[in-house]
């Protein structure tokens, strides 16, 4: 019974680390587009946050449409390269169709200029926008449409221009470089698998010591 107590518990702490995170941010510093994007959790979702300090401006867009920006499912791959990130996080397998912020089902979880709005370039030499905030229904730190191993990107009529790693707080798979990925004895994990591999071996001891 004593171990039987001790793998329950091992087992609600490996699913409870994969859950309690609350925080996170990219800070997205490329091609003189410097922006941060916050996340934090709330009671109805995530309070997402977007502070652009320079870069978008009207001289830089390719068509008068804005910066489209998403979260996409991997993080940033080697030297900086955005498209290694993959598509946008969609784990309803939504697709590509037009997002209709009225109606939540036809997006894409990642897709936040679809539901809220892009970008919009500035006429001004740096390229500064006001700050904004906004809360998102769709988006958290577990689960499918989870935040952790992440990463955001900017686009300019399509081309991925700036992207950076999501950096989830408290979450030991965040990279500590600054390409987004981690990597150990040759190979590179992304911030996902890590977490699922985290989880996973927490049930793997905790089933052995059921056994015993």
């Amino acid at each position: 019974m004593h171990f039987k107590t001790i793998a329950t518990a091992l087992a609600v702490a490996g699913v409870a680390a994969a859950q309690n995170y609350t925080q996170g941010s990219a800070h997205i510093n490329m091609n003189n587009i410097d922006a941060t994007v916050t996340f934090a959790k709330v009671d109805t979702g995530v309070n997402v946050t977007v502070a652009v300090s320079k870069g978008l401006t009207e001289a830089f867009q390719i068509l008068p449409v804005g910066f489209e920006y998403h979260v996409h499912v991997n993080p940033v791959g080697a030297n900086n390269n955005c498209t290694s990130t993959g598509g946008h996080l969609d784990p309803a397998n939504v697709g590509a169709a037009p997002c209709d912020p009225k109606n939540l089902t036809s997006c894409q979880v990642g897709d936040l200029s679809g539901k809220h709005g892009d970008l919009v370039a500035v006429n001004n030499s740096t390229g500064a926008i006001p700050t904004f905030s906004y809360i998102d229904t769709q988006l958290a730190f577990s689960g499918a449409a989870s935040l952790v191993g992440r990463s955001v990107v900017i686009h300019n009529n399509g081309t991925r221009v700036a992207c950076a790693d999501i950096v989830v707080e408290g979450y030991s798979g965040n990279s500590s470089s600054t390409n987004g990925t981690t990597t150990t004895g040759g190979s590179t994990t992304s911030g996902a698998a890590k977490l699922v591999g985290s989880v996973a071996l927490s049930g793997l001891v905790a089933a052995m010591m059921l056994v015993f």
